[in-house]
């Protein structure tokens, strides 16, 4: 009787933390990112151990571009998993934000990538981190060019990556139309925002769309036209 009734308590309580992480889930992809930070915040005072809405607050930190605390919140989620990809990413793009804390940014995208290798959003600040130590200055010429090669080499894995996919979304033709404008590929990038736009407005169910990712296309588009209209020009 006693083990039924715990039994009973702990399924109730995951529904309740299902529940919970669902509605703030929906809350962030209508676009209420501070909002639902607070809130996320007031759950994880009575919660702290509840990885899911951990990484749902790096999500808004990342959005905020608040990157002090998401490398905070990230060693939290490390902390208590440390086999978890996510995790590591957005310690890395907390770092990334970091003036000379790239090189540390870089080992924790390859902890992510280890854990899953073809996660072309890993791969694409992996990339992004490379170009920006092939850009820095006080690097030598010959270290600057392997991070340019490395960087290119992401890169040319997202596009395969993505291509090979029978059924990309939204967030695919985002990701391979930003990996288009980096290699000005920008007819490329035109077509893959489009397509972003169209597969976003395909979706029937609400749940499936983030309307920051759509807000994030809708910006990459208008730049990629600007982009063009200055290169005929």
């Amino acid at each position: 009787m006693g083990e039924t009734m715990a039994k009973e308590a702990k399924e109730k309580t995951k529904a309740v933390k299902t529940t919970s992480f669902d509605t703030l889930q929906a809350s962030y992809f209508s676009g209420k990112v501070k909002p639902t930070l607070n809130k996320i915040n007031t759950e994880l005072a009575n919660d702290p151990k509840n990885l899911p809405l951990i990484l749902l607050a790096c999500q808004c930190l990342l959005r905020t571009k608040n990157f002090d605390q998401l490398s905070i919140t990230a060693d939290q989620a490390i902390k208590l998993d440390k086999k978890n990809g996510k995790a590591y990413y957005y310690k890395g793009v907390a770092l990334q934000h970091s003036k000379g804390k790239e090189q540390e940014a870089l080992k924790n995208f390859d902890q992510a990538l280890a854990i899953d290798p073809d996660n072309t959003i890993y791969l694409k600040d992996k990339a992004a981190t490379h170009l920006l130590l092939f850009k820095d200055f006080h690097l030598p010429i010959k270290l600057a060019e392997k991070h340019k090669d490395k960087g290119e080499e992401s890169l040319l894995k997202i596009i395969s990556l993505i291509e090979g996919k029978e059924t990309p979304n939204y967030l695919d033709y985002l990701t391979i139309g930003d990996v288009s404008i980096t290699i000005s590929r920008n007819l490329d990038a035109k077509k893959y925002y489009f397509k972003a736009v169209n597969d976003f407005n395909k979706l029937a169910d609400d749940e499936d769309k983030d309307m920051n990712i759509y807000k994030d296309i809708i910006k990459a588009q208008k730049a990629c036209i600007k982009l063009m209209e200055k290169f005929i020009e």
